[in-house]
């Protein structure tokens, strides 16, 4: 029988305004928490939590008092927020540890405190060198700013855990409602065109966001999950080429393969992103993005949580990608 954390003690989320937050905002609710929000000051921009029963708190996540103010009354934490894209390595730094942090010393201080769930990603540990997917203990290799800001940031949740009960939660690719990076696949599939990029075999794991939400939810509320690192995905991973026959099926239309030099990929990168340097936005295609996108195998093994809390995905990859793409219409998006 699986022991709860109470249920009771508001939940603090971070990144609730994002995709991943505002999806796991709503599972929490779902699931019977109070959940806080913390938000930018000055946010002007409408999200999607804005019509959710959450309590909303302005506060940047590395002012140590105003987190202090914020977590006033908070037993579980799950930092969500972070920085995906970024000019500079101090840019991630900024944005992924040292949030982490400041979070992580309020969470010490906090005079009854459960968990605290940090969601990082399998780019902290890097892509499998041949294809078969990564345990929890495979060696931490990351090969972008990005994946090592996110390791560093694990780096101090684990630093903590002889004070603080921490969980980490690594997803692999993210998909679903809300997300914009599979967008961009459906834009090319129905444009009739799949664009290859290094390996013909090159292979991904994926997990839709309402799966998880829900293994966020489980490991930060089992016992079992103090002190654990999980890889929350689906069972098996799958290949590009499968997934882009399923997008064309989805919107109607055979695309076809268009090779991509690696050698084109970088020149590009490397222009884009310098040309980002003047500009007050870092570059969509960087050299960092365009490292990630040549590696073959982006995969990892969930056998950890489904044996150890026994969670299992639940959205079929048909299913989940066809209510994307319905979501997609619906909000204007395609």
């Amino acid at each position: 029988m699986a022991q709860q954390l109470t249920q009771t003690a508001t939940v603090l989320v971070t990144g609730a305004t994002g995709f991943i937050g505002s999806h796991l905002a709503e599972q929490l609710l779902h699931d019977g928490h109070s959940v806080r929000c913390i938000v930018r000051p000055g946010r002007r921009r409408p999200s999607w939590i804005d019509r959710l029963p959450v309590e909303i708190v302005p506060a940047s996540l590395t002012d140590v008092e105003a987190l202090q103010r914020a977590c006033h009354g908070v037993r579980t934490i799950v930092h969500v927020a972070g920085v995906t894209k970024a000019k500079r390595r101090r840019d991630y730094v900024r944005g992924n540890v040292e949030p982490t942090a400041a979070l992580l010393k309020v969470a010490r201080q906090l005079p009854r405190f459960d968990r605290f769930t940090y969601v990082s990603s399998l780019t902290a540990v890097g892509p499998s060198p041949d294809g078969r997917p990564l345990t929890e203990d495979a060696p931490l290799r990351p090969i972008t700013m990005y994946g090592r800001s996110k390791l560093e940031a694990e780096d101090l949740v684990r630093q903590a855990m002889a004070h603080v009960p921490v969980t980490i939660i690594r997803p692999p690719a993210v998909y679903g409602p809300r997300d914009r990076d599979v967008l961009e696949m459906f834009r090319w599939v129905g444009f009739g065109l799949e664009p290859l990029i290094g390996d013909p075999a090159k292979s991904l794991s994926l997990v839709h966001v309402h799966d998880l939400a829900r293994g966020i939810c489980q490991a930060t509320f089992d016992l079992r999950g103090t002190g654990k690192t999980y890889h929350v995905s689906e069972p098996l991973p799958h290949s590009f080429h499968d997934l882009v026959g399923l997008l064309g099926e989805i919107v109607h239309r055979r695309p076809i393969r268009i090779r991509i030099p690696l050698a084109l990929l970088f020149a590009l990168a490397g222009l884009v992103e310098a040309v980002s340097l003047i500009g007050p936005r870092p570059a969509v295609l960087s050299l960092d993005k365009a490292r990630d996108m040549a590696q073959p195998h982006w995969v990892c093994d969930p056998g950890r949580i489904q044996a150890e809390l026994g969670f299992q995905a639940r959205v079929p990859i048909e299913e989940g990608l066809r209510t994307t793409f319905e979501w997609y219409r619906e909000q204007g998006w395609l």
